[in-house]
């Protein structure tokens, strides 16, 4: 009886210890569940800042830059894809084609530009892919 008793008091203690190690275990995770929930809440919170888009009027034209935070990320001075130097003629053709370059640049697409040609108000100016 006495070795009887000895195996039930060892079983007894065994479940404690298992009991303390669930109890830990659990509050454990219980942790690194507030933890990650704390840390993807804070990741929303920081949304990307969109980029604008500026037009500005240079000595011989027109255009345009992309800027976030207050920094020039595209600085635009001249229309891009052709052969010769040549500003935009009129803030309208800058603005049409600079509006197409900031809406590929926050859908974080590839914003380049092409030789291909459109007419905008009479003037030849590239267009986006």
């Amino acid at each position: 009886m006495i070795f009887g008793n000895f195996d039930h008091t060892n079983m007894m203690m065994t479940n404690i210890k298992t009991g303390k190690g669930i109890f830990w275990v659990s509050l454990l995770l219980l942790l690194i569940i507030i933890l990650l929930h704390h840390s993807i809440i804070t990741i929303e919170d920081e949304e990307e800042p969109k980029a604008e888009l500026e037009i500005f009027q240079s000595e011989n034209g027109w255009g345009y830059q992309i800027v976030v935070r207050q920094k020039v990320l595209i600085y635009q001075p001249t229309i891009p894809a052709i052969d010769t130097i040549m500003p935009f003629p009129d803030e309208v053709s800058t603005r049409k084609v600079g509006l197409l370059v900031l809406k590929r640049f926050n859908a974080h697409r590839n914003f380049s530009v092409s030789k291909k040609k459109k007419l905008f108000n009479d003037y030849l100016v590239a267009t986006i892919l």
